[in-house]
């Protein structure tokens, strides 16, 4: 008798966009008695179940399965032979048993890198601690040092049966263990496969999530970005009178300068309908077990709120930065912004499509690129060219211009709410075909041509 536990290790990296971490529940289910351990399978677990796993706060942590049954029922799981460990010797007779080892490393400072990483190489039980190396440990992310120590028993008390051979205090393989050739470890390699595998989750996940949710995410999403384009209104536009004679060098600073609204958007787990053009269409091509008609209603959903919580949060701050002066009236940065707005006002239908396209291509292929990062830094040092060039080069996005051409009206630009939305519109459609096309669509089947998860997925 005992209660049927789910144990699961923490990421192990990072998650792009801010998400909650994932646990990849690498350790499946784990029932305990005094004597044997039983491990299920995680695909024992229903869809409902895996998700609520997936997306867990926890750390290491061990939980009634039956929480994790959407009707509150027990789950019941048929225990087979090749389900049970060997029992487990008497703790005070030969060392510490098989529980009490996962419960010590688990309270290690970095306990949970070293759980992920001895489930990674097949490691069940201390006795399973001959068959490994503190090389395959360092291979999977444990620090050099706190693999020696484990192996030798140093920071985890170990029975005598558990010691490698090799394990007493010689300094040939402290030597080669310190050789400083190994690649990095295998988390922090990039994969674009992956990447494009994490993002068709995130649509699956997006969609379970309510719509208040969805609405405050894009909000804030609306608003950060807005705040950026603040900044690059400020920064452009004065300096626009100085730049005269080298357009050029302006165009530059104005993208030098509009990745900082992206950035906060990224890094803060924010929504924009841009990006959702991408993640909602594509478990339509990744998942089979979630039906077209499903994809096409939680698509819709997610588009519709995700777009207008991103004008409320755009419109928002563009009153804001009005009301405060922070772009005040009359001012070079003032006369910038009205210009840009006129100009935009005025483009022809096909042309707005198509720089909405065009500058949505280069948005997703900067989420895509900072999704594969596993660092801030290197979150926004990957989005920073791809955005960079599309406002270089005066392509046209949806969200930016919810704030800009409002902010724009306000100050003065000869332009009305029509105006406005006859450039929005028609932007916002690019912007569609182009996250759809060229990245959900094309980069999508060159990196993962078939259906990359099960139907229970």
């Amino acid at each position: 008798p005992g209660p049927l536990r789910i144990r699961l290790p923490p990421p192990t990296a990072p998650p792009p966009w801010g998400l909650p971490p994932r646990a990849p529940a690498l350790g499946g289910l784990r029932w305990s008695s005094g004597k044997v351990t039983v491990h299920v399978p995680v695909s024992a677990l229903s869809e409902e179940q895996q998700l609520a796993a997936m997306t867990s706060w926890a750390d290491p942590f061990d939980m009634d399965a039956a929480m994790y049954s959407a009707e509150g029922d027990p789950l019941h799981v048929e225990v087979a032979d090749d389900m049970l460990d060997s029992p487990v010797p008497d703790p005070n007779q030969s060392g510490t048993c098989t529980i009490a080892f996962w419960d010590a490393i688990s309270h290690l400072p970095s306990g949970s890198e070293v759980e992920v990483a001895l489930v990674r190489l097949g490691v069940q039980s201390p006795a399973d601690l001959r068959f490994i190396t503190s090389q395959d440990l360092v291979a999977e992310g444990v620090a050099a040092v706190t693999a020696r120590k484990l192996l030798a028993g140093q920071s985890v008390p170990l029975p005598s049966e558990a010691l490698p051979v090799a394990a007493a205090p010689s300094p040939v393989p402290l030597k080669i263990a310190a050789a400083p050739a190994k690649a990095a470890p295998g988390h922090a390699v990039f994969s674009a496969e992956d990447t494009m595998k994490f993002l068709a989750k995130k649509g699956v996940l997006t969609a379970q999530r309510s719509d208040g949710q969805i609405f405050c995410s894009s909000f804030l999403g609306g608003s950060l970005l807005g705040w950026g384009c603040a900044l690059t209104v400020v920064v452009a536009g004065g300096s626009a009178a100085v730049l005269a004679e080298a357009p050029g060098l302006l165009s530059l600073l104005t993208g030098a300068v509009f990745p900082v609204g992206l950035s906060m958007v990224l890094l803060s787990g924010s929504e924009l309908l841009t990006g959702n053009f991408v993640t909602m269409a594509l478990p339509a091509w990744t998942h089979p077990g979630v039906s077209k008609s499903q994809v096409v209603a939680n698509t819709w959903r997610i588009w519709g709120i995700s777009g207008a919580g991103n004008l409320a949060g755009s419109l928002f701050l563009a009153v804001t930065c009005f009301v405060l002066s922070i772009v005040p009236m009359g001012s070079p940065a003032a006369a910038w912004l009205t210009a840009l707005t006129v100009k935009k006002c005025a483009l022809p239908l096909a042309i707005a499509v198509g720089k909405g396209a065009c500058a949505n291509w280069l948005v997703n292929v900067a989420i895509f690129q900072a999704s594969s990062a596993h660092t801030s830094a290197a979150k926004i040092a990957s989005l920073w060219l791809p955005v960079m060039t599309f406002v270089a080069l005066g392509l046209e996005h949806s969200i930016a211009n919810m704030f800009l051409l409002p902010l724009g009206m306000l100050l003065g630009a000869d332009v009305s709410a029509f105006d406005i939305a006859a450039n929005i519109v028609p932007v916002a459609i690019g912007n569609a075909l182009g996250a759809i096309v060229f990245v959900a669509g094309v980069q999508r089947y060159s990196l993962l041509r078939n259906m990359v998860y099960s139907k229970s997925s």
